[in-house]
């Protein structure tokens, strides 16, 4: 986290308790629906909850969405406008997967607004089309989106908050969804819980600063170093939550973390059972035709790169192939390969192993990998212990020495430096290099 990023979380994490202690913390909460029409009735897939905690300067939000296939929870909160993390779902349709925005749970209307008003933001573009008065007086609000979707909203004339929304969404080959949210409660909190909430707020930014996840990523799998920090502050996160509005949201956080490190406990006992020790001999076919045998690798440093390889569906970071051919270009010219070992469940089928060729070919060009793409039944992940058998995710990376022997086992994604790549992996190899070398 940059020292200016740090400055802005600090500065705006104390304007939050300043105002909620001047004026009461205001939590609105809203409960929505992702559906679709299916034979002329509505279909729910989804549903939702999501928390605006409004203290008249910096909004903070909350989504609750799947607990298990939904959005990751690092990126489940947030400052709105502020941290590059925005209210939204994470949905799977079709072998792919997509991110929502939700509607806007607080709107910035201009000021001597009036029905007709028009105005632009963030690629929408809105128009009053009617009002209402009384308790609960509303703007009535249609927005359009650059691409064409369409938003129709209620919002509150005094605050700007969300009442209700109808929001198109398009996923697939332009199938047409609809999101829909509702307010269903707002109340003021008392000044304890208000000191509390806006002290586990800031904490809550805190550690999601120190994650360092991209704001946009679709993944929920931790490292060994986030689900670390993420572990040291279940407690105090825990303590500050109970009985605030935020409590589930943190239950779900420990649930989430306690998990992980389950996962990563059985990754590393099987990686201390297999470093050290010789490799298993294998063979494999390549999708361009031929095969070869791990026999042809002895003397060389061996990267082992078992994930998908399918060219549908593909979203980032595609396996991280894209670093890993960084890797093997650098370092080919010093006894270094790379292989990969595509786990497409096509190229284990005689019926349909033509398309999982097919498409890995598709894949290795799009990426302009270089390196060579090979494919078994299954027999060699499962000597080595497929990750997934443990809660844990591919793509598997297993290096193996000059002399065959298992050096380093390392299950899911690596995390990025932004100077270097796959760091941890690149200095396994330069050991490697350097040993071979006699230096």
């Amino acid at each position: 986290m940059t020292c200016f990023r740090a400055l802005i979380l600090f500065v705006s994490s104390l304007i939050f308790v300043i105002a909620a202690q001047a004026d009461g913390l205001k939590v609105l909460r809203f409960s929505g629906a992702l559906s679709q029409q299916t034979r002329g009735e509505s279909q729910i897939l989804r549903r939702f909850e999501a928390l605006l905690l409004d203290d008249g300067a910096v909004p903070f939000f909350a989504v609750l969405d799947d607990e298990r296939d939904g959005c990751p929870w690092p990126e489940s909160f947030g400052q709105m406008a502020l941290n590059g993390v925005t209210p939204h779902l994470i949905y799977n349709y079709d072998g792919s997967t997509y991110t929502l925005p939700l509607p806007s749970l607080a709107l910035d209307v201009p000021d001597g607004a009036a029905v007709g008003s028009e105005w632009s933001v963030g690629g929408w573009s809105y128009e009053i089309t009617g009002t209402s008065s009384g308790d609960n007086a509303a703007w009535t609000i249609e927005s359009r989106e650059r691409r064409g979707r369409r938003q129709s909203m209620s919002v509150s004339r005094e605050s700007g908050s969300l009442v209700m929304a109808t929001q198109d969404v398009f996923m697939g080959q332009g199938v047409r969804f609809e999101l829909n949210m509702k307010q269903t409660s707002s109340a003021t909190l008392e000044d304890d819980i208000s000191d509390r909430v806006g002290q586990l707020r800031s904490d809550l930014l805190t550690l999601q600063a120190a994650l360092k996840r991209r704001p946009d990523t679709q993944r929920s799998e931790l490292s060994p170093r986030q689900v670390g920090d993420s572990k040291s502050q279940l407690t105090s996160l825990t303590t500050l939550a109970a009985d605030t509005p935020l409590q589930e949201s943190v239950l779900r956080i420990r649930r989430n973390v306690e998990q992980q490190a389950r996962r990563i406990s059985q990754t590393m006992n099987r990686q201390k059972q297999l470093v050290g020790r010789a490799s298993p001999e294998f063979s494999l076919n390549l999708i361009g035709g031929g095969d070869f045998s791990s026999t042809s690798l002895r003397g060389k440093v061996v990267v082992l790169h078992f994930w998908k390889y399918a060219e549908k569906p593909l979203s980032e970071p595609y396996g991280q192939v894209g670093y890993l051919e960084f890797l093997y270009n650098r370092y080919k010219q010093m006894k270094v390969e790379v292989i990969g070992v595509a786990m497409n469940p096509l190229l284990q089928q005689s019926e349909t192993v033509r398309l999982g060729q097919r498409t890995a070919r598709k894949l290795a060009e799009f990426m302009n990998l270089s390196y060579q793409i090979g494919y078994d039944d299954g027999s060699l992940l499962r000597e080595l212990g497929d990750p997934r058998d443990s809660d844990g995710q591919l793509p598997l990376w297993v290096v193996l020495s000059p002399e065959g022997k298992i050096i380093h086992y390392h299950s899911g994604f690596y995390e990025i430096d932004r100077q270097q790549g796959l760091k941890e992996l690149d200095e396994v190899l330069v050991a490697q290099i350097r040993e071979a070398d006699g230096n």
